[in-house]
């Protein structure tokens, strides 16, 4: 027995759906109905920089295996059930990240995933993620890339003591890994808070993560290409207010959200693929409070809800999610959240997968 549904999106007119044993199907007069025609609906929201097998940012000290596995269908399934039905988890401690393509679908986003966050000595906290030479980055790469995850994590910058944020590998290195990394079918992302970011747009990374010190040429460059940027205002402000305001790394924090305010509004017009992701700074499931800092610093409604939601389903691949035969799952709102993105924080109804999650319509 198939039930029937109106799907309104922001944009375009309702369409009359249904779904059956987990699917979208044609509209059926003998079928059920589930009410949701005065509603608008998201194929979901997307978090764009997520750690499933973490639940906050003190696991990146000391976090193991068993942990990490105790965490992840938690976290998995709070993400569910605030109507975050796509993730792309960019990396961890190690590749068992990979574990969260092996659980139930139905109780977690469609996922893809980094495994082992890659970086030299010294060039990210100690013990987390995968301590890769320069000289060895490229053979290292060549290693992970082909893993079912589909992406492949690089921390491009970090601080030294004494000396500032410097550039973990060269520019030759990068552009090298990115190309076997393209080879494989993979993509690249790499973490960048300070000015490994015009290299690493260069080099042809695929996803920019943090990026407050991407450039107007940068910018002009990733839309191009069809390039992501992942801003993570969230947990840069977390960050800012963790290491003080006065402080050096504080200043620097400061002067990249300043950046952030000129940078946003000029990706909006060049038509850059912007992503909302929280990078551990709200719970699992609360994205929809990146969209709004995405609005305050100078996203449009539209544009900050898109960069929570259908971006990722189209930088994925996921072009048609209410095509027959994909998988029914979609989140609708009472307001139309191109008008207003706070629309975003009250999920009227959630259905995954042809179940439904949530109902509070």
């Amino acid at each position: 027995m198939s039930t029937n549904l109106t799907i309104r999106q922001p944009e375009g007119e309702p369409i009359a759906m249904a779904f059956a044993d987990g699917v979208f199907v044609d509209a059926n007069t003998d079928g059920d109905h589930l009410d949701t025609d005065d509603l608008w609906a998201l194929p979901g929201l997307a978090d764009a920089h997520a750690h499933l097998t973490m639940t906050s940012p003190k696991d990146i000290f000391g976090i193991t295996d068993e942990i990490m596995r105790d965490n992840m269908p938690k976290t998995a399934w709070a993400q569910v059930d605030r109507g975050v039905l796509l993730i792309l988890d960019k990396g961890g401690c190690s590749d068992l990240t990979l574990i969260s393509l092996d659980h139930d679908p139905n109780r977690r986003p469609f996922v893809e995933v980094a495994g082992g966050m890659i970086h030299p000595a010294g060039g990210y906290v100690d013990g987390f993620g995968v301590e890769v030479a320069p000289e060895d980055l490229v053979a290292h790469v060549r290693d992970v890339a082909s893993k079912r995850g589909g992406w492949v994590k690089v921390v491009g910058d970090w601080p030294r003591k004494g000396q500032g944020p410097l550039n973990n590998y060269s520019f030759d290195q990068l552009r090298e890994a990115v190309d076997v990394v393209h080879a494989a079918g993979a993509r690249v992302a790499i973490h960048t808070m300070a000015n490994s970011a015009s290299e690493a747009v260069a080099a042809g990374v695929d996803s920019i993560e943090h990026g407050p010190f991407l450039t107007a040429d940068d910018l002009s460059a990733l839309a191009a290409r069809g390039g992501a940027w992942v801003p993570t205002v969230v947990n840069m402000l977390d960050v800012l207010q963790m290491l003080g305001p006065d402080s050096s790394g504080g200043k620097m924090f400061q002067k990249g959200l300043d950046e952030m305010r000129n940078n946003l509004p000029l990706a909006e017009e060049l038509g850059v693929t912007v992503l909302a992701g929280t990078d551990m700074a709200v719970p699992h499931g609360e994205v929809s409070i990146e969209a709004m800092r995405l609005r305050e610093y100078g996203l449009s409604d539209r544009a900050a809800t898109i960069a929570a939601s259908t971006a990722a389903y189209d930088y994925t691949g996921r072009t048609d999610p209410f095509a027959n035969g994909e998988p029914a799952s979609a989140v609708f709102f009472r307001d139309n959240p191109y008008e207003d993105v706070e629309a975003l924080t009250r999920p009227a109804l959630i259905l995954h997968h042809g179940t439904i999650v949530r109902d509070e319509r």
